[in-house]
């Protein structure tokens, strides 16, 4: 499975797919759609802020290693909710400067 995920206040907004519905990149698959995508799809609305207000994340699989990489903005401490889903996998999880969120991004305008 791979995924994408926002932490707001604790709570994990989690969109995933099977890997046989993920979409290929090189020798990765990845999530069909971007966070933009999703955010604005689902929590725009609510939230009244851009996509990458909140600290988020996302898991890609490497075909070749056979191995999950788990990106993730450093103010997720606690990656329980992600990790118990590849707790028999093999993964490898990364801090990505992609994944800043609002707090982080030294350069992020409201």
């Amino acid at each position: 499975m791979v995924c994408l995920f926002f932490v707001i206040k604790d709570q994990f907004l989690i969109h995933k797919c099977e890997n046989e519905s993920a979409e290929k990149y090189g020798d990765f698959l990845n999530f069909p759609e971007s966070h933009m995508e999703i955010w604005e799809k689902f929590y725009q609305k609510k939230y009244g802020v851009d996509f990458d207000f909140f600290p988020r994340g996302r898991v890609v699989y490497n075909i070749k290693e056979d191995c999950y990489y788990i990106y993730h903005d450093e103010c997720i401490k606690d990656l329980t909710p992600i990790l118990k889903e590849y707790k028999n996998q093999n993964y490898k999880i990364c801090e990505d400067y992609h994944y800043q969120c609002s707090k982080c991004n030294k350069n992020y305008n409201i």
